[in-house]
């Protein structure tokens, strides 16, 4: 076998000029106090940890603190923030101050921090806390020196670290710091969970990408023929470059076969430098590589069975010849008393050749080692637990199995992991039947696991599992006779079952048993939870009198408890957000506003997340009903920062803050930010997360015109049956207003008929008042009769009578729902009024005031005084869609054709403002029909934008402009080729253009795209 030097050892940098100049352009931005980001791309063996090194190196040259933190390929073991363990634990070497005056950060150290040593801390707040701890010591750090932090092979990363970075990143601001990640792209497949987390990343600021493409021809054969070193002719060194591709490992790899002949594939060319090894060290390899990328020396040499100088002949051999390195470190990874294979790769080729009776055998092998009790040390390392269970599970040994799985996600719970709480807890769970005294081996009952389990699943963004789980865990609660245990779990899994619609009277039902199985017993705060909890549900069913009543009990119990009790304060504050919405029912939002004051301080003192997020919610839809858009907006955004920060977006009312914010954009005319916000980017959700944020989407999709998407989605969602209220009414509206833009509102009515009868078939419809979503259902289903009426198809008195029985639908909803504010807000009676103003189009005559006074109710949209707007105001969607009317009205009266001209141009404008297509399509044939020119000299320059684009429609029209196909553009962006293609959609609708090249050029023309726009940006959508 050819005598082959280490590549990078004693070899300079081949070629990468442009990729080095960026990462020391980083350097050079942090040491001057603007913190960079830089996600580093490459397909396995590219290169990427050698220009880590090559940083590393040159940041240490220059002074910089360097903390390097890598993931491992672990299989099943989901080890949670291990590269953060190695960073935390390198960092409290060097600077021990910052770890001991963060004491959240002891969670990251090697052994973990229990929870239960921390007095009051709440599960919700923990990993936050965990975050800030992190991201306050690198604040620290970089005051006196600026600092390199390093976490490799991210696609191999826990869901913890993969949030933890995307704190950290979305969060540099002033910090002299570069945050560097690598990750394999050719490891991304469609569903990575990485996918997601690159999309959002690359959209902020301070976050660029360096892509480590293969080596060009002649950069390939300069490295082959350094790597030679003269031992290889000059045909085979130019076949090795053609072979290797461009791919620097493969290069190395090549020319150690190569004087074996030329292997074909990758895994032939790996193996083969294995292969000419002795027979005895190809089988350590094969018992190292069960260990994964690194392993101890004691437990390969317990593992294998060889004596020790057997062994060490054995390992000297496979690091002369550059399989295994010993000693020091590898790519980030220490390594004293320990090996590693030198490529991931090697290890993954040695690994999926072991046969499968040796494979589980080896990790027997393992997981016995792992179980010794003599192992202090070892059961204390970050994630050996994890490892063990793993181990055990591909060993077949499935008792250790279940007392390993236990153990992780006890330890995952302690490094506030709820993601990999839920992966071991479950697996647990399934291995729970199958273990003899299951009960005796795990340590704990059965039903702590399925609490732990149902916990994560929530705060993990999965409803659905969350209540499967939760009433799981109150069965078992239920065997074990404790009432007060029982009670705690019941009203947990009542206020988890809140979080889906259709769930309310299986809620009431839970809430009151939750209530029976303490009411007897001493006042405490379970007891002032029970009545909190079941005042909460009874508001949910519109029981406002009984829900004020128990929401009063729960104050009255928790008054009698001590100061410092947490859990009593919790309940104090979920009962004043109760008396909150029960106020505000009563007509007195002032009040209502009072006590969610009084509340917030109260939940966040609790460090109980749920209730601080419902009262922002219920602040914000307070505020929303008024149509204080802006401050609604304001305060849903509020709150959804919390919940993101707390890895809680997508659960209970973290999800319903994202809906309402979503709806709040859409009303408000913030179209842009309301399409980012409802898309889910490959997030891993559950389906009744993602159906909710689709739907909401969908009223932005529909209004700018992407009729054929919108449809495919509208058709998704009603195939599912949606239960959930909010659900229905927005795929009625979204897809009664696609049909009627389309010319077929035939299909409107219907779909209008199928959103009322859903509202009014649900399990809770009978007891509840009317949805008040019918006012608007049903004004649209006037709209679509008025447009029949028009067309012909019907006759006159049946379309007049269809149109009245709707009319009085919404006249019946309004006058006997129950709105908020115990009086009809702003938007229910624009849509009324919108209503009655249809209705003119049905029966006649034509009305131009009866437009005019939807354009006044409207008025909300853009905070504009109540009344007539003037002409150089800005107008929101609904009130262009009255002015189009007002001019069709007015058209039909016969007044006279220039009379119309600046409502037709004030719609045309807030249609162009909002990408509008079908609304300002239609005021184009209007005007067009009029004889109306809306380009007329006088018409207000105002009214268009000068620089329409968003930074994100213009990197993606940048990547056009350059040769760029859609997915091609879309994969330098991290988004799909369907998102490209809305992108462009809506350039092309905003200048005006009728195809990708002419956007291209009218761009150019008005100056919106310059050549130095063919780069790709790095923004903000």
């Amino acid at each position: 076998m050819t005598g082959v030097a280490r590549l990078g050892v004693g070899i300079g940098l081949v070629g990468r000029r442009p990729e080095i100049s960026a990462l020391a352009a980083a350097l050079d931005r942090a040491a001057a106090g603007r913190p960079t980001g830089v996600l580093l791309s490459g397909d396995a063996g590219v290169g990427k940890s050698r220009l880590v090194a090559e940083t590393v190196e040159r940041a240490a040259a220059a002074g910089f603190t360097v903390l390097l933190g890598r993931c491992i390929d672990t299989a099943e073991s989901a080890l949670p923030y291990l590269p953060f363990t190695e960073i935390v634990g390198a960092l409290a070497t060097a600077r021990p101050e910052l770890v001991t005056d963060h004491p959240a950060m002891r969670h990251l150290l090697p052994g973990g921090y229990p929870r239960g040593a921390q007095n009051g801390e709440d599960r919700d707040l923990g990993q936050l806390r965990v975050f800030d701890a992190v991201l306050s010591a690198l604040d620290g750090l970089t005051a006196t020196s600026p600092a390199l932090l390093v976490v490799e092979d991210l696609h191999w990363a826990d869901r913890s670290s993969r949030d933890l970075l995307v704190f950290l990143l979305s969060r540099l601001t002033g910090q002299r710091l570069v945050v560097l990640a690598t990750y394999r792209t050719d490891d991304l497949h469609r569903r990575h969970p990485l996918r997601p987390v690159l999309s959002e990343l690359v959209r902020l600021p301070a976050v660029e990408r360096v892509d480590v493409a293969p080596l060009g021809p002649e950069q390939a054969l300069e490295l082959v023929r350094l790597l030679a070193d003269g031992s290889l002719s000059e045909p085979m060194l130019h076949r090795v470059a053609r072979r290797c591709e461009g791919n620097a490992f493969f290069a190395e790899e090549l020319v150690t076969a190569c004087s074996d002949g030329l292997p074909h594939g990758l895994a032939e060319v790996l193996l083969a430098r294995v292969e000419g090894l002795a027979p005895t060290t190809q089988r350590v390899l094969r018992v190292a590589s069960v260990a994964g990328r690194r392993v101890d020396h004691g437990r390969l040499s317990a593992v294998s069975g060889l004596a020790v100088d057997e062994l060490e002949q054995a390992l000297r051999e496979a690091v002369a010849h550059h399989v295994l390195v010993a000693g020091g470190e590898s790519d980030g990874i220490t390594t004293d008393d320990a090996y590693v294979f030198r490529h991931a790769l090697l290890r993954e080729a040695i690994y999926h050749e072991l046969l499968p009776g040796e494979r589980s055998r080896l990790h027997a092998a393992y997981a016995g080692l792992l179980a010794e009790a003599d192992a202090p040390q070892r059961a204390a390392a970050p994630g050996h637990a994890a490892e063990l269970a793993h181990h055990a599970m591909a060993g077949h040994d499935l008792p250790l199995a279940l007392a390993a799985s236990v153990q992780a996600a006890n330890e995952a719970n302690d490094r506030e992991a709820p993601a990999e709480v839920l992966l071991h807890a479950e697996r647990a769970m399934e291995l729970w039947p199958v273990v003899p005294d299951a009960e005796t081996v795990a340590g704990i009952d059965e039903g702590t696991v399925t609490r732990w389990a149902a916990g994560a699943a929530s705060a993990t963004g999965d409803p659905d599992r969350g209540i499967a789980l939760g009433r799981r865990a109150l069965e078992l609660a239920e065997q074990r006779g404790d009432p007060k245990l029982t009670s705690a779990i019941a009203r947990r899994y009542a206020w988890r079952l809140l979080d889906l619609s259709g769930r309310e009277h299986e809620a009431l039902e839970v809430a009151r048993h939750a209530l029976e199985l303490v009411a007897d017993l001493p006042p405490s705060s379970t007891l002032a939870w029970a009545h909190a909890v079941l005042a909460r549900v009874l508001g949910r069913l519109d029981h406002l009198a009984e829900a004020r009543e128990q929401a009063e009990s729960a104050l009255e119990v928790a008054r009698g408890r001590p100061a410092d009790d947490v859990m009593a304060a919790g309940a104090t504050a979920d009962a004043l957000v109760t008396l909150a919405v029960c106020a505000e029912y009563g007509g007195d939002p002032e009040r209502a506003r009072r006590l969610l004051g009084e509340a917030k301080p109260l939940a966040r003192r609790s460090a109980n997340l749920g209730v601080e997020l419902r009262a922002y919610y219920a602040l914000g839809i307070s505020l929303l009903d008024e149509g204080r858009l802006a401050e609604a907006g304001d305060e849903f955004a509020a709150g959804e920062e919390r919940a993101a920060a707390t890895g809680t977006t997508w659960g209970g009312y973290g999800l319903e803050l994202r809906v309402a914010h979503v709806i709040a954009r859409f009303q408000r005319g913030d179209w842009d930010a309301a399409e980012a916000a409802a898309e889910l980017a490959g997030e891993s959700v559950s389906a009744t997360v993602a159906s909710r944020l689709a739907a909401a989407g969908l009223l932005t999709a529909v209004a700018r015109g992407r009729f054929e998407s919108a449809g495919r989605r509208l058709a998704e969602l009603r195939d599912s049956s949606p239960v959930d209220e909010q659900v229905i009414m927005l795929v009625g509206q979204t897809g009664a207003e696609a049909a009627l833009w389309q010319g077929r509102p035939a299909e409107a009515a219907e779909l209008v008929t199928e959103a009322l009868t859903g509202l009014q078939s649900g399990p809770s419809s009978a007891q509840l008042a009317p949805h008040l979503g019918g006012i608007m259902l049903a004004t649209l289903g006037v709209a679509a009769q008025a447009e029949i009426a028009a067309s012909g198809e019907m006759p006159a008195d049946e379309v007049a009578a269809a149109a009245r029985a709707l009319l009085a639908t919404a006249e019946h909803t309004a006058a006997n729902g129950l709105p908020r504010a115990g009086t009809l807000g702003p938007e229910g009676r624009a849509w009324l009024c919108r209503a009655r103003a249809e209705f003119t189009r049905v029966i006649g005559p034509p009305d131009p005031s009866a437009w005019s006074s939807l354009v006044s109710a409207f008025s909300y949209e853009t905070c504009t005084p109540h009344g007539e707007p003037s002409a150089d105001e800005v107008h929101g969607y609904r009130q262009a869609y009255a002015l189009l009317r007002r001019a069709e009205a007015t058209l039909a009266t016969g007044a006279p054709h220039g009379e119309v001209a600046p409502d037709l141009r004030a719609a045309l404008a807030a249609a162009e403002r909002l990408a509008a297509r079908p609304l300002a399509t239609a005021v184009r044939e209007l005007a067009a029909r009029a004889g109306v020119r809306l380009d007329a000299p006088d018409a207000s320059p105002a009214s268009v934008d000068p620089d329409p684009l968003t930074p994100r429609e213009r990197a993606v029209l940048g990547l056009v402009a350059a040769g760029r196909t859609n997915r091609q553009a879309g994969a330098e962006l991290f988004i799909s080729e369907k998102t490209v293609s809305v992108h462009l959609s809506r350039v092309m609708a905003k200048l005006g253009a009728s195809s990708r090249t002419e956007a291209v050029s009218v761009a150019y023309a008005r100056g919106l795209l310059a050549p130095a726009d063919r780069e790709m940006a790095r923004v903000d959508p």
